[in-house]
């Protein structure tokens, strides 16, 4: 059997091809993927890995996509979407989680059940997977404070992860280079009140919408450099409010880019070099992106 054969022929697999993936995503712009799974079993995941390397079909994990950026070309391989893979559970005083659940779900759970560690994450709309790889974080917090072990798919193996092989840094560990499934995490929380702490999240979550502008983004675009904020760094380019296209930097927060209905990934990939460009030329530093770049741009 071929490629696809093999992929429709695994149970629960949710298969789709030409799957516009670029509109389920924080900026809703760009093309298709050429095939989408949504598997509902750590199993299928791994057979779906295996089937895909060896056809030579290049793999991506998603959890929300919220901060991708989608090539109007698409994406010529397999997307592997983790929405069906979000078991929570207690064991031994840990909380364990699979990695398509929401995080902020996820905070909400660990909070109910009286442990404190992540409420300034709270309101991020990523799945823990995707806050894994990329060591998410915000207002002093990151998904990696309290992680004790990641148990993730690379190269089809289902591997374990302490802390320290997880190469946490500053919104990177050593998933995030492509080419990994995670497929839980677990963590050991300090214990609180729960009242106290349930109030602190939904506090975080108004702090976070009182400086976040609304619309569709991939959410912050750039890193912040060492010391600074890339926002800073914008804004004093004098890029708020500077436009291509469909596609535009916040005059609420200059490292968010929003984009128009009718907007292109090419729009995006525009305003986002032209950023680059002139906060170089003006304080010789070059900004790493946040933002992940799914297909080929040009």
């Amino acid at each position: 059997m071929g490629f696809t054969e093999l992929i429709r022929s695994l149970p629960n697999v949710h298969f789709k091809e030409n799957y516009d993936i670029g509109q389920h995503t924080g900026l809703a712009v760009g093309g298709k993927a050429k095939y989408f799974i949504a598997p509902e079993t750590v199993n299928t995941v791994q057979n779906a890995v295996r089937i895909a390397q060896e056809h030579g079909v290049e793999f991506k994990a998603i959890g929300n996509g919220t901060n991708l950026l989608v090539s109007d070309f698409g994406f010529d391989g397999l997307l592997i979407s983790s929405k069906n893979l979000t078991m929570k559970l207690l064991d031994k005083g840990d909380v364990i989680t699979l990695g398509g659940a929401q995080l902020s779900s996820f905070i909400r759970f660990s909070v109910g059940n009286g442990f404190t560690g992540m409420e300034g994450l709270y309101g991020i709309p990523a799945t823990v997977g995707g806050a894994v790889c990329q060591n998410a974080g915000a207002f002093g917090y990151t998904v990696s404070d309290y992680i004790t072990e990641v148990v993730a798919i690379q190269n089809g193996v289902l591997k374990r992860f302490n802390k320290s092989e997880c190469g946490f840094g500053y919104r990177e560990s050593a998933f995030s280079s492509g080419g990994s499934f995670i497929v839980s995490a677990r963590f050991k929380f300090p214990k609180r009140k729960t009242a106290a702490k349930r109030q602190e999240y939904y506090a975080y979550r108004l702090m976070r919408n009182g400086v976040q502008p609304s619309g569709r983004s991939c959410g912050s675009v750039f890193k912040n450099p060492k010391g600074d904020y890339a926002a800073r760094l914008i804004e004093g380019a004098g890029m708020k409010g500077f436009r291509i296209g469909g596609a535009f930097v916040s005059d609420m927060h200059a490292n968010f880019i929003l984009t128009d209905k009718g907007a292109s990934a090419k729009d995006v990939y525009s305003v986002i070099s032209e950023i680059k460009k002139r906060v170089y030329e003006k304080y010789g530093v070059t900004l790493d992106e946040e933002v992940e770049f799914l297909g080929v741009f040009k």
